[in-house]
């Protein structure tokens, strides 16, 4: 797969009957389902220049039985809307034996691919951890400890354990 991140306007990752779609929305994006929240852009910037600049570990030229690498019925479907109506599509299988790689597949191409787990991992627990933006904290105001008025003194506690005024000095 090849393109230029930036001209992603969509992104769509579904399998095992869920679906997190993510749209662009000016210079933020959205998280469109499950819920409908801004978008962590970190990490869907992050999947989409990976996306944009994916190649394969290892090619199997013309697999024939693809349920050996669990495409027949792809884990996880990705699609990334360009310009123009374009788009680039992404299924992926089984893990590899030794699970450093995920069997990947592109729509009308015979081969096989083997690209790196970390990747389909995180696409793959998009389903059902959506990539909801975290809001920025809102910085708690600073206490100003108070100053007795001229002439009311400072706070005291008596032995009963009730705060007094006692005349200032």
């Amino acid at each position: 797969m090849t393109f230029n991140a930036s001209d992603a306007t969509r992104l769509v990752i579904s399998g095992t009957g869920q679906t997190t779609e993510i749209e662009r929305s000016g210079a933020s994006w959205q998280l469109v389902k499950p819920v409908q929240t801004p978008a962590d852009a970190t990490r869907v910037e992050g999947w989409l220049d990976q996306l944009g600049n994916l190649t394969a570990d290892q090619v199997v030229d013309g697999a024939k039985d693809l349920s050996e690498y669990g495409l027949s019925q792809p884990k996880l479907n990705v699609e990334v809307s360009l310009p123009a109506g374009k788009s680039a599509k992404l299924m992926l299988g089984d893990k590899t034996p030794d699970g450093n790689d995920y069997y990947a597949q592109v729509p009308n191409d015979k081969n096989v691919y083997l690209v790196n787990s970390p990747l389909g991992d995180d696409l793959k627990n998009a389903l059902t951890q959506p990539p909801k933006a975290v809001p920025t904290p809102t910085p708690l105001p600073t206490l100003v400890p108070a100053t007795p008025s001229p002439g009311q003194g400072t706070p005291a506690v008596p032995t009963g354990g009730t705060p007094t005024s006692t005349p200032a000095g």
